[in-house]
């Protein structure tokens, strides 16, 4: 067979294993978390006591190298004097403040708690060692190369376990932190449900309030229809009919009136500017120049005529201006005469109103008006009871798409968080 030609051997996939589903429901939930949550911190402290020893061992590799650095006199005798000095100082910093650091007890890991307070630790040494160096840096590439190297790959192993227990301690956060959207979303779902419920309720309340106003309105139209089916409510819209007709009556009687009061309007406007009359009477006098038809009555006509009577006199005694005055004097006392005129066709209008009410009471119209206002009523209700139903209906219906959506990411956490199909159980 020529290198590189040939049919290659064909290689069977094997079938992925189907994941099995787990059902668990909101209640199950956070003991299924607990579950997860004690094998992962059992892991984390496992690991982190690994690390721990880890990180004792590069503090010994670095405090060795510091006895070796604290130890050689780094040929600063043949410097220069000054030169010496900063060698000196420089080299007694960093053997000093390392030494510190790499002697320290780190804590004891015995829970997560511990974890968190180790890195805690690491960190701080790192950063002082990591500050003391910096300071100090020319020195030591100058006077101590070979143990700034060594120094800095020690230090750079003791930073990797440091990344390493970092990595752990952010992965058991990251856990913490969907464990509590997780309760979160158990907490949403629970008020979703219970406001569904609620509303769910009410709908159920307003389709028997809808049938009890259906109920109401069909009795209601009913007895309305019953009460204008009888012959009295017949010859009740024939009287109320009449009565409208005398509206017309009303209406000749009232221009006959102003047309009187019309012609006197000039002497009479003028004369209530200059008039001595006290306040009941000037506002008589307002009232009749405003509108005569409604203040002429019985007990009114002797204080017209005294006004009119002394509008009469102060035209004749030119305290009123007027063009003509003797025709002015005339059309009031003309106007004195012609109040009992007016008076009785008022009464007369007035008789036959009251005859034709008297007839009214054949027929409870108060009662029918009743009940038409308590049908409107009803069906206004009615109206607003279907724009509530629907309302609610819809809401209902988002708040279930919602609680699917929540539903579904929160099997979507649950899955990642334990490695395996998670169905939740929602009960209605």
């Amino acid at each position: 067979m020529v290198f590189g030609f040939g049919k290659k051997k064909t290689t069977e996939v094997p079938p992925v294993p189907t994941q099995k589903e787990r059902e668990v429901t909101l209640q199950e939930i956070p003991l299924l978390i607990k579950e997860l949550e004690i094998p992962s911190i059992s892991r984390v402290t496992k690991e982190a006591k690994r690390l721990k020893n880890e990180i004792e061992s590069n503090q010994k590799s670095i405090y060795n190298l510091i006895l070796q650095l604290e130890s050689d006199n780094l040929k600063l005798d043949d410097v220069d004097k000054n030169l010496k000095a900063i060698g000196k100082r420089g080299k007694e910093a960093v053997v000093s403040t390392i030494k510190k650091e790499t002697r320290a007890k780190l804590t004891t890991i015995e829970r997560y708690e511990d974890v968190v307070e180790l890195n805690n630790e690491v960190n701080q040494t790192l950063k002082r060692m990591g500050d003391v160096l910096g300071l100090h840096t020319r020195v030591m590439h100058v006077f101590a190369r070979k143990y700034a190297d060594k120094l800095k790959e020690a230090i750079s192993e003791l930073a990797q376990n440091r990344n390493s227990l970092q990595h752990l301690i952010s992965e058991q956060e990251k856990f913490k932190s969907d464990t509590n959207v997780i309760l979160e979303t158990i907490k949403k779902i629970h008020d979703l449900k219970d406001n569904r419920t609620q509303k769910s309720h009410r709908v159920n309340e307003i389709i028997n309030e809808k049938t009890d106003a259906a109920k109401i309105i069909s009795r209601l139209e009913q007895e309305i229809s019953e009460m204008r089916s009888k012959p009295e409510y017949n010859q009740f819209l024939e009287v109320k009919k009449k009565i409208d007709m005398l509206s017309q009556e009303k209406y000749k009687i009232r221009e006959k009136i102003s047309s009187q009061f019309s012609k006197i309007s000039r002497p009479l406007n003028k004369y209530s500017y200059v008039s001595s009359f006290d306040k009941p009477m000037k506002k008589l006098m307002e009232e009749m120049i405003a509108d005569p038809y409604q203040v002429l009555s019985t007990e009114n006509k002797g204080p017209m005529i005294e006004i009119l009577q002394a509008v009469t006199k102060s035209v004749v005694a030119g305290n009123v201006s007027v063009k003509d005055s003797d025709r002015s004097a005339e059309l009031v006392e003309e106007t004195i005469e012609r109040l009992d005129e007016f008076l009785s066709l008022k009464a007369g209008y007035a008789r036959k109103v009251s005859d034709l009410e008297a007839k009214l009471n054949i027929f409870d119209s108060k009662k029918l008006e009743e009940k038409e206002m308590e049908l409107e009523k009803t069906r206004l209700n009615l109206i607003d009871l279907e724009a509530s139903r629907e309302k609610l209906e819809k809401e209902i219906n988002e708040n279930h798409a919602h609680l699917d959506s929540l539903k579904r990411d929160l099997e979507k956490r649950l899955s990642q968080l334990s490695n395996e199909q998670i169905v939740t159980k929602i009960q209605n």
